[in-house]
């Protein structure tokens, strides 16, 4: 039964009562937006593209997404802020537009430059390959545990220069604070207590990273990581990160690095395995190097498959979203705001025939890094890790998922966990 069905079935049942009528329908959403996300959001785009309940507005088209998103002073990031407070400290993802918010990307984008791409695109390709390289004599891959996992670990060692006491560690701190953050909208207190007990960990962990480059700094040895730059800021500007803003912003940035770039190319994998054609054509890309073309068929993997339905966002003053339309609503000051991101990616009006998988979509209709003040501040390195993955496995002969439940993506809580590969030997 569809959700539109099942929402007539309950206006039957609660004739005369519309608050009960609400309440149930609100919660066979929320149960169907986990469940089926899809679903729910292209009725909510044909029936109700924005819609308000007891303090939560889900909105789904593709221009009033854009509109949430890019009015950042109507629609902050608050709900982020708390969580991050308690785990990270300050990081700009849980800032609003400001002074503080400008000085810290500031000093951010000069240690995590656009300049590294070269050097980080081929660190990425180099331990991807290895990674691979190690499983063809087994003709066997999980591609979640043995790639997507490790790839950004590496390069959250090897750039960031914050390693963890391990490397599966540092994935699981990582996985655990990031669903603390931004998975968790009700506030569950187990969720909130495992990643406080993570935080508790990772921060000293930190902080004695920082210790020790500190030391190897003061008798001449630097390193030209994001932690090095950093550290050299320290000794050459009075507005430099202080020891406390260093381990927050890197501990932000292996929250917002390890765990969505290996979501993300689990679930790019995924979908191009569920599409025979598409596989064969992606793989005949990544065996003859052209990154330009294999990007294109990641890009749209991910659009039909992102790593997150969308973001959330709080509105500070009564605001009108989709002025001027037929679906104008009013959104109060104090309302929870839900961007689907992955529903505006599959709005027909602005994405011709979203339902297919095509190459010929401009940038402009791919939001899986989002849009605005707020766009992943990883959104050029990003792209480069998830593509040396898919690259690297695609690379595999004759790759096919393993019979049976090992073949198919499993994911557990907010995470992909394991996905099987087998492929010729010979």
């Amino acid at each position: 039964m569809s959700l539109l069905d099942d929402l007539v079935r309950l206006a039957g049942q609660s004739v005369g009562d519309t608050l009960r009528f609400a309440e149930r329908a609100t919660a066979l959403i929320q149960d169907r937006v986990q469940q089926h996300p899809e679903e729910v959001f292209g009725v909510l785009r044909d029936v109700r593209p924005v819609f308000v309940h007891d303090g939560m507005a889900v909105v789904t088209r593709f221009p009033d997404v854009v509109e949430v998103l890019t009015h950042d002073r109507e629609f902050t990031v608050d709900a982020y802020t708390a969580p991050m407070d308690e785990i990270t400290g300050d990081f700009i993802l849980g800032l609003n537009d400001g002074p503080h918010y400008e000085r810290d990307v500031s000093l951010l984008r000069l240690a995590f430059r656009q300049s590294d791409l070269p050097g980080i695109t081929e660190l990425v390709d180099s331990e991807a390959a290895r990674l691979v390289d190690e499983a063809r004599p087994l003709g066997r891959i999980d591609v979640v545990k043995d790639v997507c996992d490790a790839v950004p670990a590496k390069l959250a060692e090897a750039y960031l220069g914050a390693p963890g006491p391990d490397r599966e560690t540092l994935i699981e701190w990582a996985k655990v604070l990031f669903t603390d953050i931004f998975a968790n909208p009700k506030r569950d207190p187990i969720v909130t207590k495992e990643a406080l007990a993570a935080a508790a960990w990772v921060r000293p962990h930190v902080d004695g990273l920082v210790a020790i480059r500190k030391r190897s700094a003061r008798s001449g040895e630097h390193k030209d990581d994001v932690l090095g730059r950093l550290l050299r800021e320290q000794v050459s500007k009075d507005t430099a990160f202080s020891d406390e803003e260093i381990r927050s912003n890197l501990i932000g940035l292996l929250v917002g690095m390890i765990p969505t770039t290996s979501k993300a190319s689990a679930l790019a994998l995924d979908e191009l395995f569920r599409r025979p054609r598409e596989l064969a054509e992606a793989q005949a890309a990544a065996r003859a190097g052209d990154d330009v073309l294999l990007g294109r068929y990641v890009n749209e993997a991910m659009r039909l498959a992102p790593q997150a339905p969308g973001l959330i966002r709080h509105a500070v003053v009564d605001y009108p979203i989709a002025r001027g339309t037929h679906h104008e609503t009013m959104i109060t000051a104090g309302t929870v705001v839900f961007a689907s991101t992955q529903s505006a990616m599959l709005d027909s009006a602005f994405v011709p025939s979203p339902e297919e998988f095509r190459l010929d979509r401009p940038d402009s209709v791919y939001l899986h890094f989002g849009t605005g003040l707020h766009r992943c501040f990883g959104r050029y390195v990003n792209p480069v890790s998830i593509s040396a993955i898919v690259r690297a496995v695609l690379s595999l002969p004759d790759a096919h998922r393993a019979a049976g439940p090992a073949g198919q993506l499993s994911v557990v809580g907010n995470f992909p966990t394991s996905m099987t590969l087998e492929f010729a030997t010979g």
